[in-house]
C-alpha cells in the first residue's frame, strides 16, 4: 500500500476540515478511504488534538486494518521525508505548511505508538464493544469467564439448541412446536429455517422484558402484525359471501342483459349465477372461485365485454367490477388468515428457540455479536458510568469517525449516540475544546436489511445528528462569548475514479426511476460522475423451465435451467473476449473485452 499523500479535490478537501462535523456520502471508487485517512491526519496535525482522543469505527476487520495500515505508513514515512516533500504532502492535505506543523508531523509516529493500547483506536464496532466490555466486566454485569463466540462455536451451539428443542417437543408431543416446524419447512426452503431462528435469537428484546411476546402468539400476530381482528377465522374471511353482504342485487340485475345477449358464454354465466343466488353463505364458500371461470377472468378482472353500447345495459360493466371487488375481498381475507397461520408458527418456533439460545449462551459463558452491541450500548448509556469509564480508560474520545455508516444498525447507532452524547449538550456544546463526528457511507449500499440496516435508517441517523449539531450551534451562538461554535457539512463525493460513465448513467437512471424516497432520501441525490471510457450494462432475464420447456432434471449439482442461463452468459462473455464481437470502443478503435473487464452480478449467492 502506498504511503504517499495525494492531493484532495473539491468535496474531498472540504470533508477533511478537522473543525467541522461532516456527513459524507461516498460511493465506491470516489476516494473515501483516502479522505477518511486524510481526516485523521488533519486531526493529528492539530496541537489541541491528542492521538488517544480519536476513535475510528468501521464495519469490517479488513476496513479497520486498511485504515490503520494507511495512516501508520504515512506517519512512518513522514519521519524521514525531506522538508520539501513533507511540505508538499501537508499542502495536499490542506494543512498549513509551517515549521510547527512540519515538526509535529515528524513526531506523530512516536506519539501514536505511545497511546494507551499502542496506537490509534481503529476498530470494528463489535471489536470496540468487546474491548469496552473487557475493560468493565462488572459494570456491564458480565458473568466471570464470559467470552466472545467464534463462528464455529455459534454454528455448533445453534445445532445443539435446535436439536434440544425438537427432542423435547417430540418427547412431550408438543404439537405447537412440531406443527410449526412442519408448516415452516413445507412453506419455505428448508435452509430458511436456521436463518429465521437466528434472526429471532438476535432480537432478545422481543422475547424478554416489557411488552415481550408470549405464547400463544396467534391473537397478537393477527391484531398487531396484520391489523385484522384477534379472533379472525374462516367465518370472518367468508363474511363477504353472505347474501346480506354480497352484491346479489347487482348479480340479479345482470341476468336480463345476459339473456338478451344469448351466447354460449352468457349461458354459462347464467347457469352459475342462478345457482349462486340460491346458495346460503356456507355453501358459497366452496363455490365463489367459479366466478373466475364465468363473469371474471383468471386474474379476477371483468371477463365480459358487451358488443352493444354501454347505454344499452346500464350498470353491467360496473356490476362486474363490484363482483370482482367482493371476490377479491374474500380472497384477501383468506390470504391474510393463511399468512397469520404461517407467521404464528414462525413466531412460536422463533420464540422457543430464542429463549433456549439465550439460556445456552449464559450457560456456556458466550457472547455473540448482538450481545456485545447491546451490552456496550447499555454500559455507555448509563450517565453514572461516563466519568468512571473515561478515568479508567485514561482516554476521552473527542473525535469519532465512522466508516461504512450505511451498514450501522439502530443498536450500533446507540453506541455512537452514547459516545457523542455530551458533544452537543451542556458544557460539551459550549466549551472551547474541539469535538467532532465524521461519518462516511453510501445509501445505495445499505444492503444488510437482515441485520437491521436500511437507507431509511441511514437517513434517520443523519437527520438526528444534524439536528443535534444545529441545536448546539444555536446554543453556542446565543452565549455571545468566544467559545467554539460547531459547524456542519453534508457533502457528496459523486465523482468515481474507477467506474466508467455508462455504468453510472445506468445507476443514475435506476435511482431516478425508483425515486429518491425509495432510498430513504429527503431529496434527489446528485448524479454520479465517472470516467469517460467504455462501459455497458446488460440485464439478463432468468431462464424458467416453462419458458424453455425443460425437463425436471439436474446436471450434476446444478438445476438444468440454471445451467442453461450460465451457459448463455458464458457464451456471451466468450464472444466479447475472443469472438467476432469487437464491441469495446477505445480511442476511436474497436477491440475485444479483456479479462477483468466483465463483472457478473447475481441476486444472491447460490449454485448459479
Amino acid at each position: 500500500m502506498s504511503a504517499k499523500v495525494f492531493p484532495l479535490a473539491g468535496n474531498q478537501a472540504r470533508a477533511v476540515e478537522p473543525a467541522d462535523n461532516v456527513w459524507l456520502s461516498a460511493s465506491a471508487g470516489t476516494g473515501k478511504t483516502q479522505v477518511l485517512s486524510a481526516r485523521v491526519l488533519r486531526l493529528l496535525l492539530r496541537p489541541d488534538v491528542a492521538p488517544d482522543q480519536i476513535l475510528c469505527l468501521t464495519f469490517t476487520k479488513a476496513g479497520a486494518a486498511e485504515m490503520a495500515n494507511r495512516i501508520n505508513a504515512v506517519l512512518a514515512r513522514w519521519v524521514r521525508l525531506d522538508d520539501t516533500k513533507l511540505y508538499t504532502e501537508l499542502t495536499h492535505l490542506g494543512a498549513e505548511p509551517t515549521p510547527d506543523t512540519r515538526e509535529r508531523a515528524r513526531t506523530l509516529f512516536a506519539r501514536v505508538l505511545d497511546c494507551p493500547g499502542g496506537g490509534l483506536r481503529i476498530d470494528t464496532i463489535h471489536a470496540f464493544s468487546q474491548w469496552l466490555l473487557a475493560s468493565f466486566p462488572e459494570e456491564a454485569d458480565l458473568a466471570p469467564g464470559s467470552r466472545p463466540m467464534e463462528d464455529r462455536q455459534r454454528e455448533l451451539l445453534a445445532r445443539d439448541v435446535l436439536a434440544e428443542l425438537l427432542s423435547e417437543a417430540e418427547a412431550e408431543q408438543d404439537r405447537r412446536i412440531l406443527g410449526a416446524v412442519d408448516l415452516f419447512v413445507t412453506r419455505k426452503d428448508p435452509s430458511a429455517l436456521r436463518e429465521w431462528l437466528m434472526r429471532c435469537a438476535a432480537r432478545e428484546e422481543l422475547w424478554e422484558g416489557p411488552g415481550a411476546w408470549q405464547s400463544p402468539v396467534d391473537m397478537r400476530v393477527r391484531q398487531s402484525l396484520l391489523g385484522i381482528p384477534a379472533d379472525a377465522d374462516e367465518g370472518w374471511a367468508l363474511d363477504g359471501l353472505d347474501p346480506a353482504v354480497f352484491p346479489d342485487d347487482t348479480l340479479l340485475a345482470m341476468i336480463g342483459p345476459l339473456e338478451d345477449w344469448g351466447t354460449k358464454t352468457a349461458d354459462k354465466c347464467l347457469a352459475f349465477m342462478r345457482e349462486w343466488l340460491s346458495l346460503d353463505g356456507e355453501a358459497r364458500g366452496a363455490r365463489y372461485s367459479e366466478f373466475r371461470k364465468t363473469l371474471l377472468k383468471a386474474d379476477g378482472t371483468p371477463n365480459l365485454q358487451l358488443k352493444k353500447p354501454r347505454e344499452a345495459y346500464p350498470g353491467f360493466t360496473e356490476g362486474q367490477e363490484l363482483i370482482a371487488q367482493a371476490v377479491a375481498m374474500v380472497e384477501e381475507r383468506r390470504a391474510l388468515l393463511d399468512l397469520a397461520i404461517l407467521l404464528s408458527a414462525a413466531f412460536e418456533l422463533g420464540r422457543a428457540f430464542a429463549l433456549r439460545w439465550q439460556e445456552a449462551k449464559r450457560r456456556e459463558g458466550l457472547l455473540d455479536f448482538d450481545d456485545l452491541i447491546r451490552r456496550a450500548a447499555a454500559l455507555l448509556g448509563r450517565a453514572d458510568n461516563a466519568d468512571w469509564i473515561r478515568y479508567k480508560l485514561d482516554r476521552r474520545f473527542d473525535h469519532i469517525l465512522i466508516d461504512e455508516a450505511q451498514d450501522t444498525n439502530e443498536a450500533q447507532w446507540d453506541i455512537v449516540d452514547a459516545l457523542i452524547d455530551d458533544f452537543f449538550s451542556g458544557e460539551g456544546a459550549s466549551g472551547d475544546r474541539l469535538r467532532t463526528i465524521f461519518t462516511v457511507g453510501d445509501y445505495k449500499q445499505a444492503i444488510f436489511g437482515f441485520q437491521g440496516t436500511s437507507p431509511e435508517n441511514y437517513e434517520r441517523a443523519r437527520a438526528k445528528i444534524h439536528q443535534r449539531v444545529l441545536n448546539a450551534r444555536e446554543h453556542a451562538m446565543g452565549l455571545r462569548d468566544e467559545r467554539r461554535v460547531p459547524n456542519w457539512q453534508s457533502l457528496d463525493l459523486e465523482r468515481s475514479f474507477r467506474t466508467a460513465q455508462p455504468l453510472l448513467d445506468f445507476v443514475n437512471a435506476a435511482i431516478g426511476l425508483l425515486g429518491h424516497d425509495a432510498f430513504g432520501l429527503p431529496s434527489a441525490p446528485p448524479d454520479h460522475v465517472g470516467d469517460d471510457r467504455a462501459g455497458l450494462v446488460t440485464l439478463w432475464n432468468p431462464v424458467r423451465a416453462e419458458d424453455e420447456q425443460l425437463e425436471d432434471e439436474t446436471r450434476e449439482w446444478l438445476a438444468h435451467h440454471d445451467t442453461v442461463l450460465a451457459e448463455k452468459i458464458a457464451d456471451q462473455v466468450r464472444q466479447w473476449v475472443r469472438g467476432s464481437d469487437r464491441f469495446v470502443l477505445e480511442k476511436g478503435a474497436r477491440r475485444h473485452a479483456q479479462p477483468g473487464e466483465v463483472m457478473v452480478l447475481v441476486r444472491k449467492r447460490g449454485a448459479l
